[in-house]
């Protein structure tokens, strides 16, 4: 896969000059083009490069800020695609050096956030100011506009991955709460995404408080009940009892799993692990079950670290059916792989029902980054 870094091309970035030139003909397009790729440019990663673009609309566009604002809003409407969140950088850099210049550029984040992404930007204001920003995003959750509604739930994310973190919500979630539960039904699935997965980095240091919420918003539309469900996400990965129960997948005293085998007990890095069993309902109706597998993979100090993976999630009927399923042990970029015994496990509504051991092995060197 091409490195995001290379989206960042002479041809983009002289249409980006070209485009405030038409806006502003004093606009120096060149000297924009020398400054963006002055060093560290070369080997610099995608973030980097990013900073390196806004650095360069400083040190060119008007010194007033008024008046580069609107120039960067004008510009942004011809430019779609990640590798263009520069344009709310710059409203971050250039925004946060002066305490007056909050109004004006939490206005042009919400407009950028049609054609760009300002959820990144947005987080230095509220670490700066959580309560009036958090004000401001309780009016945009209102907005007609999908994507300012999004920039409401997405900006104030306590744990958004790649953003800076908001500790001041890691730790009181109760701001993020309020504002989220007005956003529950909202009509986009775009913005439902969003408000689902904020819920979800609460739940991971509050899962009561996300709960708690579920409990009392369950049921009132088909819309809040996936937002639920997907917010909840991370506590029925982790079995949470009174969450699978919330969501239809109580204890099932009439459920087992039986004929569990390892098909492939050695696998090689690279290959597939194969497993298979049966599902048996002995009741005499059909039971809602989730079913997932857990891999405890290999740590360097030798323990084991489990990740949940989901089977299925549907309604079995009275009797025996057959599962069985392959898991690519290939390389990603998430995890390190280490040889030696690893476990297995089937779980049926949280409950561990099955286990066994099997190997990894590797065909050359003692590790393998993936």
């Amino acid at each position: 896969m091409e490195p995001l870094r290379n989206l960042y091309t002479d041809e983009k970035l002289e249409a980006v000059a070209e485009a405030f030139r038409k806006l502003e003909p004093a606009f120096p397009a060149e000297r924009f083009m020398d400054l963006v790729r002055r060093d560290p440019w070369g080997e610099a990663p995608f973030k980097e490069r990013m900073r390196l673009v806004s650095l360069a609309l400083r040190d060119t566009l008007p010194e007033s800020y008024e008046r580069a604002l609107h120039l960067l809003c004008q510009a942004a409407k011809e430019f779609r695609g990640v590798e263009y969140i520069f344009f709310p950088d710059f409203i971050e850099l250039r925004g946060m050096e002066k305490p007056e210049h909050e109004p004006a550029s939490l206005a042009a984040l919400a407009e950028i956030s049609r054609y760009s992404t300002s959820e990144f930007a947005i987080r230095p204001f509220l670490l700066r100011r959580p309560e009036a920003v958090m004000e401001r995003l309780a009016v945009w959750s209102k907005s007609p506009d999908e994507h300012v509604r999004r920039l409401a739930s997405e900006g104030c994310r306590p744990r958004l991955p790649w953003g800076t973190r908001l500790p001041v919500f890691v730790r009181d979630p109760e701001p993020v709460l309020s504002l989220l539960e007005t956003m529950l039904d909202d009509a986009s699935e775009y913005v439902r995404r969003s408000v689902a997965n904020n819920l979800n980095d609460i739940a991971k240091d509050h899962p009561q408080r996300v709960l708690a919420l579920a409990v009392r918003e369950i049921g009132s539309s088909a819309r809040t009940d996936w937002i639920l469900k997907h917010g909840c996400r991370t506590l029925l990965k982790q079995g949470l009892p009174e969450a699978l129960a919330l969501f239809g997948y109580p204890a099932a005293a009439d459920a087992g799993v039986e004929q569990f085998r390892i098909l492939t007990p050695s696998v090689e890095f690279g290959g597939e692990l194969e497993f298979s069993f049966e599902v048996h309902n002995r009741g005499e109706k059909s039971v809602p079950l989730r079913i997932e597998y857990e891999i405890g993979f290999v740590k360097a100090s030798g323990s084991l670290s489990g990740k949940r993976f989901k089977l299925s999630e549907r309604s079995y009927p009275p009797g025996i059916s057959a599962v069985a399923r392959h898991h690519a042990l290939k390389p990603i970029t998430t995890r390190r792989y280490y040889p030696g015994v690893h476990a297995l496990k089937v779980l049926v509504n949280g409950v561990e029902l099955a286990a066994g051991p099997f190997e990894l092995t590797m065909p050359s060197a003692a590790e393998a980054r993936v």
